[in-house]
């Protein structure tokens, strides 16, 4: 059997030998999956297996290698959820700024919302401690907590009614 390995979309004269090479023995024609999957190679793959050629799909990862690993990603989402910038976590990973943005910028939305979440709480915790929390204070949290995950606007018409109700405490 001959094992032919391609990582990229034959032409047709690099086609036909393949087909040559099956008068003499069995072929198979390992190639990835995004040339499998390629427009463009639909036909040719038609033909090829019409032809008795038998065909691979390998789904093994191409392209770059990630420049950081799962826990150092983990990382930098607990660093922006505790206020850290995207300088300073690059500092304190000691990556760039711009790796640390592309592994940040797709949850960022999500992990400013954590942010603002903790803080809000650590207010409450706050004012729990200082003697200031009171019922009215009890409901305006509960419904900031009731509208923090739909409506950021209106969480912070909330928040800041929630300031001036301990200013005037």
């Amino acid at each position: 059997m001959i094992e032919i390995k391609i990582s990229k979309i034959p032409r047709w004269d690099e086609i036909n030998k393949i087909v040559k090479l099956r008068e003499k023995d069995l072929v198979l024609l390992k190639l990835p999956k995004s040339v499998y999957e390629h427009p463009k190679m639909a036909y040719k793959l038609e033909y090829l297996k019409k032809k008795g050629i038998f065909i691979e799909v390998e789904n093994a990862k191409r392209g770059r290698k990630r420049k950081v690993d799962d826990e150092t990603v983990k990382k930098i989402h607990e660093l922006i959820i505790e206020g850290y910038s995207v300088r300073e976590i690059g500092n304190i990973l000691g990556i760039g700024k711009s790796t640390v943005w592309d592994y940040a910028k797709d949850c960022i939305k999500e992990l400013k919302l954590e942010r603002f979440k903790k803080l809000v709480w650590e207010y409450r915790e706050y004012l729990i401690n200082k003697g200031k929390y009171s019922p009215s204070l009890q409901v305006l949290f509960l419904e900031l907590e009731a509208t923090v995950d739909y409506d950021l606007e209106k969480a912070k018409k909330i928040l800041e009614d929630i300031i001036k109700h301990v200013k005037e405490f």
